[in-house]
C-alpha cells in the first residue's frame, strides 16, 4: 500500500505557524482570515538569522554584509509549509495460517505474519538553534568574512579581538529536516488445543514477535563542523579558509546574503543512524471446563459453572543503538541528544476465572449470574501484583437486562519509561512569567535562578512558545494501578432494535508520567519550595528554552493519580422497506463529565473535560458521538451517511484552576463544535466482486486552529488524531 505526502501548505489553516502570536485584528493567511486574535508568527531562527550581538538584536541586510535590526513582526521563520501534515508511506503484509488435526483430541495450529512499512517524516531546515559564538567559539574580528558592519556591531575594534554572540539561522538554503523511517515485523504462533480428558479443553502456545527498526536523518547541521565552518582566515594565498585547517571544511558565510556555498551545506549536513529492535516471547497454558457435567449448577440455573485456569510467561526486550552524532548532541536540529538504551524484564503470571449461572429462566430472572478473576503477577524487576476482578449480570425479562463489575487492574511499567537515557525534549509554555508579561515577581523569578537585570528581558519568550526539559526514565518505577466500575442496561423492546447504557468510572493510581514542566515552574514561582525550584536551570542568557544548559527537569516517577466518569450511549435499529430494501440505524455516543488530575501528589486536582493543552494532552470534549445510516437497496447496492461529532472544548489555560490558568492566552482560545460528513457506497457485483467507495468529509469542514496547541500532542496548528485535518478526501 502506498501513501503520498501532503505539506502543511497545502491547507491554509496550516500553512502559516501560528505559535503564540496574537493580535487585536483580523489577519488573512493564504486567502484565509484568522482572527481577531491570529496572525503569522513561527521562530526566531530565522532566515537570514537573529544575531543577538553587543549592538542587540540584529540580521543581514544585503549581500555586501550590511545589518539592520531584527523586528519580530517581520523577520520571524514561517516553519509550517514545509512540515508533512501526512507522511509518505509504502507497506507491505502478509499473513499465513496452518491447522491440522492429528487426533480428535489434539488440533495444532500456527499462525505466521510479516509486515514491512517504510515512510518520510519531514520538518523545517535545521540550522543554528542558538548557536552560542562565545569563549572558546567567540567570533573573531579579523574574520574576513565580517563587513565594518559586523565589526561595528560585534563591538570589535578594527581586527583585534572578539566578539560574543548568539546565532539563530534557518538553513533555508539545504530545504527540510528529513526522517527516513523503516519497520520490520516477524510474529510466529504455534500451538495445540484439544480435549484432554472428557468435558476438559486445553490449550497450549508459544508466540514470538520481533520488530525491526532503522532510522537514517537527513539534512541536519553538525553542531561541532558548525564551529570550525564559522572561523574562517585568509591563507598565504589570500584565499578564505577555515582557520582549523580540519579535512573538508568549508567556512560558513552567514554574514551576507546569497553566501552561502554548496560546498559549506556539504561539510555542515550531517546525517543521524539509529537501529533497533524490540523482542517479545509468550508461553503459555490454559484449561477450561464446564463443570456442569459433573452436576456442578446451582438448584435454580440450566447451565453449570464454567472454570478456567492458566498460566503464562512473557519477555520483553528493546535495544537501540545510536551513532555519534545523535549519542553526542552534535545534530542541530534534535534539541539535544538521543542516547541508545537496552533492557528487557520477564513477566510470571497465574490466572483463573469462573462464571456461575445462579438463576435461569425464572420470573423477575431470566437470568442472574455471577463471574471472577484474579491474576498474580511477578515481574523480575522485583514488582509483585494481584489484579482481580468481580461481575454480576441480571436479567428480569428477555428484554431487559442489567449488568455490572468491577476490576482491579495493575499495568507495569514498560521498557522505554524504565531505561530511557535522560534527554531534552520539549514542553509548551505561552509566555515565560519573567519575561515581558511580568506575570511573577522579581523576587519569584529570582527563585528560578533569573539573574534580577534579565527580569523582563524580550528574550526571555521563546517565539515558538517551546521550552526546554530533561526528560528520561525510571528504573525503580512501580506498577500503577486502576480501579475500574460499570453499570450497564441493554434494552431489546422489540425486533430488529437493541439499546445500551453504560455507565463507567476507572481511578488510576501511583500514575507513571512526568510532573508538567509548566507545573514545576509555578510551583517554584509560588512557594519557592526547594523541590520544584532544583529542578530549574536557566542558560547564561536566562532563558529556559535558548541554550541546551536551560531545562526543567522532568523524568518519569509514580505521581500523582486520574479519575474519569461518563457515559456510553449506543442503539441499533433496522427496518424493512416495502419494494426498496431496508434501513439500518447505528448509534454511539460518550458523555464524560470527570477527567480529574493530580499531577503531583499533594498540589490538588484539576478537570481536563473540555480542556485541550500542554498538561490536558488532545481535546477532551464533553461530548461527542458516532451515527450511520445505510440503506440496504434491493439493486445490491448500500448507501451509508456517517455524522461524526466533536463537541467544544477551550485551551486549559483559561480554566481557573491554578495549576493550568494562563495569564496571556491567543485571543481566540475555544474550539467550536466539529461535525463530519462521510458517504459511503457498496455495490455487490457478483457473489464473489464487489466495488466500494466513499468521500469523506464530504463538506470540507476545516478543523479548530490555536496558537497553544500541545507539544507533543498537537501539529499544524491543530490536533489531525481528532480533528479532520486533510480535508475533503
Amino acid at each position: 500500500m502506498y501513501k503520498r505526502q501532503l505539506l502543511q501548505s497545502e491547507r491554509d489553516f496550516s500553512a502559516c505557524s501560528i505559535g503564540n502570536a496574537t493580535t487585536a485584528a483580523t489577519s488573512v493567511i493564504n486567502g484565509t482570515t484568522f482572527g481577531p486574535g491570529f496572525r503569522c508568527g513561527g521562530s526566531s531562527t530565522s532566515f537570514p538569522g537573529r544575531f543577538i550581538v553587543a549592538a542587540g538584536n540584529r540580521t543581514v541586510a544585503n549581500a555586501a554584509g550590511g545589518t539592520r535590526a531584527f523586528v519580530a513582526a517581520n523577520d520571524q521563520y514561517n516553519f509550517g509549509p514545509l512540515n508533512y501534515f501526512q507522511r509518505p508511506s509504502e507497506r507491505y503484509g502478509f499473513n499465513a495460517s496452518l491447522n491440522y488435526d492429528i487426533t480428535e483430541f489434539a488440533k495444532v495450529y500456527s499462525e505466521f505474519s510479516f509486515h514491512d512499512d517504510r515512510t518520510v517524516a519531514q520538518i523545517a531546515p535545521s540550522g543554528l538553534f542558538g548557536f552560542d559564538a562565545s569563549g572558546a567559539n567567540a567570533v573573531r574580528c579579523d574574520n574576513p568574512l565580517l563587513s565594518a558592519d559586523w565589526r561595528r556591531d560585534l563591538g570589535c575594534v578594527g581586527t583585534a579581538g572578539t566578539g560574543d554572540a548568539f546565532i539563530l539561522r534557518r538553513n533555508v538554503e539545504g530545504g527540510g529536516r528529513q526522517d527516513d523511517l523503516r519497520h520490520t515485523s516477524y510474529r510466529t504462533v504455534v500451538g495445540v488445543k484439544g480435549e484432554f480428558a472428557k468435558f476438559w479443553n486445553y490449550d497450549i502456545f508459544a508466540q514470538t514477535g520481533r520488530v525491526v527498526f532503522q532510522e537514517t536523518y537527513k539534512n541536519d547541521f553538525s553542531i561541532a563542523r558548525t564551529a570550525l565552518a564559522l572561523d574562517a582566515v585568509r591563507d598565504a594565498s589570500g584565499a578564505i579558509v577555515c582557520r582549523s585547517g580540519a579535512t573538508g571544511c568549508v567556512p560558513y558565510n552567514i554574514w551576507s546574503l546569497g553566501g552561502i556555498t554548496p560546498a559549506a551545506l556539504a561539510y555542515l549536513a550531517t546525517p543521524g543512524f539509529q537501529k533497533g529492535f524490540t523482542d517479545q516471547s509468550v508461553q503459555g497454558a490454559t484449561v477450561s471446563a464446564d463443570l456442569g457435567n459433573y452436576g456442578w449448577r446451582m438448584p435454580n440455573a440450566k447451565n453449570g459453572v464454567g472454570f478456567a485456569f492458566g498460566i503464562e510467561r512473557r519477555t520483553e526486550e528493546l535495544e537501540l543503538s545510536t551513532d555519534s552524532a545523535f549519542t553526542t548532541g552534535d545534530l542541530a536540529g534534535q534539541g539535544g541528544p538521543t542516547i541508545g538504551l537496552g533492557g528487557g524484564y520477564t513477566v510470571k503470571e497465574v490466572f483463573g476465572e469462573i462464571r456461575v449461572p445462579i438463576i435461569e429462566g425464572k420470573q423477575f430472572a431470566e437470568l442472574l449470574s455471577v463471574n471472577g478473576s484474579v491474576r498474580n503477577t511477578d515481574i523480575s524487576t522485583g514488582q509483585k501484583s494481584t489484579s482481580y476482578g468481580l461481575g454480576i449480570e441480571w436479567a428480569p425479562v428477555k428484554d431487559f437486562r442489567a449488568r455490572g463489575s468491577f476490576q482491579r487492574a495493575v499495568r507495569a511499567a514498560n521498557v522505554v519509561e524504565l531505561f530511557t537515557a535522560q534527554g531534552l525534549g520539549l514542553f509548551d509554555l505561552n509566555v515565560d512569567p519573567c519575561g515581558p508579561s511580568r506575570t511573577a515577581t522579581a523576587a519569584q523569578c529570582a527563585r528560578t535562578g533569573l539573574p534580577a537585570a534579565l527580569y523582563g528581558n524580550a528574550l526571555l519568550d521563546s517565539p515558538a512558545g517551546q521550552y526546554n526539559l530533561l526528560g528520561g526514565g525510571n528504573p525503580l518505577l512501580k506498577p500503577e494501578t486502576s480501579d475500574s466500575y460499570t453499570i450497564g442496561l441493554v434494552f431489546t423492546p422489540w425486533k430488529n432494535f437493541s439499546a445500551t447504557l453504560d455507565y463507567f468510572s476507572i481511578k488510576v493510581d501511583k500514575v507513571i508520567g512526568t510532573a508538567p514542566a509548566g507545573t514545576t515552574l509555578s510551583q517554584c514561582l509560588l512557594t519557592g519550595s526547594a523541590a520544584f525550584c532544583s529542578l530549574i536551570t536557566r542558560d547564561r542568557l536566562g532563558t529556559l528554552w535558548a541554550l541546551p544548559a536551560a531545562r526543567i527537569v522532568a523524568t518519569n516517577q509514580n505521581l500523582g493519580k486520574l479519575e474519569t466518569e461518563g457515559i456510553d450511549i449506543g442503539f441499533n435499529y433496522a427496518h424493512k422497506i416495502q419494494n426498496y430494501g431496508g434501513m439500518k440505524y447505528d448509534f454511539i455516543g460518550t458523555y464524560v463529565n470527570k477527567l480529574d488530575v493530580e499531577p503531583i501528589p499533594g498540589l490538588g486536582t484539576f478537570n481536563c473535560v473540555g480542556l485541550h493543552g500542554a498538561t490536558c494532552g488532545a481535546p477532551q470534549p464533553e461530548w461527542r458521538h458516532k451515527a450511520r445510516a445505510t440503506w440496504e437497496t434491493p439493486w445490491s447496492v448500500d448507501l451509508a451517511l456517517t455524522w461524526r461529532h466533536i463537541g467544544k472544548v477551550d485551551q486549559e489555560g483559561t480554566n481557573s484552576s491554578p495549576l493550568l490558568k494562563t495569564a496571556v492566552l491567543p485571543a481566540d482560545s475555544t474550539f467550536s463544535e466539529r461535525n463530519y460528513f462521510d458517504v459511503a457506497v457498496s455495490w455487490a457485483i457478483t457473489k464473489k466482486v464487489t466495488l466500494r467507495g466513499g468521500v469523506n468529509n464530504l463538506f470540507d469542514k476545516d478543523p479548530p486552529v490555536s496558537g497553544l496547541v500541545g507539544a507533543g500532542f498537537g501539529n499544524g496548528n491543530t490536533y489531525p488524531q481528532v480533528y479532520d485535518a486533510l480535508g475533503r478526501r
